[in-house]
């Protein structure tokens, strides 16, 4: 539904310009793009070029992917479990699961952990292997005030959106951002490799 790249997908024919018919879980994805991107005062931005004729969910899509699956597990009666696409994981059931945070500069190295409960989601932007790929919208080129960012919180469509938003934000905005939000959480690694946590961030050493 929301390649951008196949010619099947309805983003792929929205962005070719024809007319059709949006599926529930797209017009959800851009109602929500919409909200967070309001939110985040254009930090993020579903929208392409100068007249934002394309359409890209990538800073979503896969957070909305991980929410969907873990309401229907929760539908089909599961009681416990982990959805993990690496940068976005989401929880559920009485178990704590720790995940470790990679370090942006060293695969093998790991930032902290942190605990994530019931109900819970965690995302992460960064240039850990496809280099500055994080696009400012406000500006068309590569944010640069950030090694990494990783968000907890609620929805994993959410947390998917505000880590690449507060990666383009940069440490002193982006952690504004967080410390005004209800039940979100963040750490952040400035270009310089500082680390900087949220108020309500437990983070564990590795």
């Amino acid at each position: 539904l929301f390649s951008k790249f196949n010619p099947q997908s309805e983003i792929y024919e929205l962005n070719s310009g024809k007319k059709i018919r949006l599926s529930s879980d797209t017009s959800r994805i851009l109602k929500e793009a919409k909200r967070l991107s309001k939110l985040t005062h254009g930090a993020f931005d579903v929208t392409l070029g100068q007249a934002g004729g394309e359409i890209d969910l990538g800073a979503i899509a896969k957070g909305y992917a991980v929410e969907s699956a873990r309401k229907v597990l929760l539908k089909k009666g599961a009681e416990s479990g982990m959805i993990n696409l690496r940068s976005s994981i989401a929880v559920f059931g009485p178990k704590t699961r720790k995940v470790g945070i990679q370090h942006p500069r060293d695969r093998d190295r790991l930032i902290g952990i942190v605990e994530l409960k019931n109900g819970q989601s965690l995302a992460t932007s960064g240039d850990y292997e496809r280099g500055k790929h994080v696009i400012d919208p406000r500006t068309g080129k590569p944010a640069q005030d950030c090694q990494g960012v990783t968000v907890i919180g609620k929805n994993a469509a959410e947390t998917d959106a505000l880590s690449t938003a507060v990666f383009v934000l940069g440490p002193k905005s982006g952690m504004k951002l967080v410390e005004s939000l209800h039940e979100i959480e963040a750490l952040i690694i400035d270009r310089n490799g500082k680390i900087i946590s949220s108020s309500g961030l437990a983070l564990a050493k590795p």
